[in-house]
């Protein structure tokens, strides 16, 4: 059974792929220790619900499918980590203060339309929002990063115009993702 989530899709996968390189090469980390996100893989997550049944698939997509937005302009900014920068398990490159909030009442719209289907997204809408987009993750051990070398040269305009209900099958080679439907914005 596929996973499935509901994502903002983004352009700039190219640059984001040099960004990650380069992370890696003036952080002097090594290639055995981490997981790469594949570029065709980049998205921002705006919701997971793992595996689920058909018919709920099908309510999902319905909602997604009723959904009307404003496409928007992003600047990625932050690099950051979770859980945090001492002891990294993802890597990841953020929105700067200005298009969070945009990203934000997205995410809100996304959330209201599903509340709909009762699926109890309760804990989805209490915790705080850290759009994020994952470069890569720490395999077995935890990483200590000083990110303050790295910050200032990430800047990359994008723009989020569709939102997805993706599919994740995973596969020996690493998760693929398939569309199921895609929302354009106005």
């Amino acid at each position: 059974m596929p996973r499935v989530f509901v994502a903002a899709d983004i352009h700039r996968k190219g640059e984001l792929e040099n960004i990650q390189k380069n992370l890696i090469s003036s952080l002097k980390l090594e290639h055995v220790h981490l997981k790469l996100v594949k570029p065709e893989n980049f998205h921002f997550t705006l919701v997971f619900f793992g595996e689920i049944n058909d018919s709920l698939l099908g309510k999902i997509v319905t909602k997604i499918s009723e959904i009307e937005f404003q496409s928007f302009r992003i600047s990625y900014d932050p690099i950051g980590a979770f859980p945090d920068i001492k002891r990294a398990k993802v890597i990841w490159i953020g929105l700067d203060e200005e298009t969070k909030h945009t990203f934000s009442q997205m995410y809100d719209i996304v959330i209201s339309r599903l509340k709909e289907l009762d699926l109890k997204l309760e804990n989805e809408m209490e915790k705080e929002i850290i759009p994020h987009i994952t470069l890569f993750r720490a395999r077995k051990v935890p990483l200590c990063l000083n990110l303050q070398q790295v910050q200032s040269d990430n800047k990359i305009d994008d723009v989020i115009d569709a939102i997805s209900v993706k599919k994740s099958l995973i596969t020996p080679h690493g998760p693929t993702y398939e569309n199921i439907i895609s929302v354009k914005g106005k």
